[in-house]
């Protein structure tokens, strides 16, 4: 090998090198720019769905509220209400016991 062979290849290496970190930038850019656009089209349908769990709250606030005034007939105004707080404590906490059991399944 001469000193020409030896310049060109690297010369060839450098522009290798040069290639490699411009096409690593380029998908770093890409990933970049599709995430963005990604959380972007993803924000509406977050803030719909954060809305329907509003709605389903009112809904169920609604429906214990009735359900206590329906047991107001029989146990008094303060003992509807109540049997119906409990009954939706009840039901929450059932909620949550299986949410953690859910978690705690997860495979580590």
């Amino acid at each position: 090998m001469d000193g020409g062979e030896t310049e060109s290849l690297r010369d060839l290496a450098a522009r290798v090198i040069d290639n490699g970190k411009a096409y690593l930038r380029a998908e770093l850019t890409l990933v970049r720019q599709t995430m963005a656009t990604k959380a972007a089209l993803i924000g509406p349908a977050v803030a719909m769905i954060v809305a329907a769990i509003l709605l389903v709250q009112a809904a169920l606030t609604v429906l214990a509220a009735s359900l206590g005034f329906l047991l107001a007939r029989w146990l008094g105004l303060a003992g509807g209400l109540g049997v119906a707080a409990l009954i939706v404590l009840a039901v929450a906490g059932l909620l949550v016991w299986v949410a953690i059991h859910r978690i705690k399944s997860i495979p580590k």
